[in-house]
């Protein structure tokens, strides 16, 4: 399943960030959001284009296409 795909409140193990491009690979790699990290999902946006995450005891907040390709499981 995707993060997109998460609920709200749960914490979930990353297994796989899904992207050709590199840039955006690189930049989620520098935020911390790496294979077998912990993130915690907070909540989304009313609309959903945007979801709060904690990871490393940092908050961040991801678009919903950078959601799409971080391929997580439940905890």
């Amino acid at each position: 399943m995707t993060l997109y795909e998460g609920i709200e409140g749960q914490t979930y193990k990353i297994i796989q960030i899904k992207t050709p491009d590199e840039t955006l690979a690189h930049r989620l790699l520098s935020l911390g959001l790496t294979k077998d990290s912990q993130i915690f999902l907070e909540r989304f946006s009313s609309n959903k284009a945007t979801l709060a995450i904690q990871i490393n005891h940092s908050k961040l907040a991801l678009r919903d296409s950078e959601a799409q390709i971080i391929i997580v499981e439940p905890l």
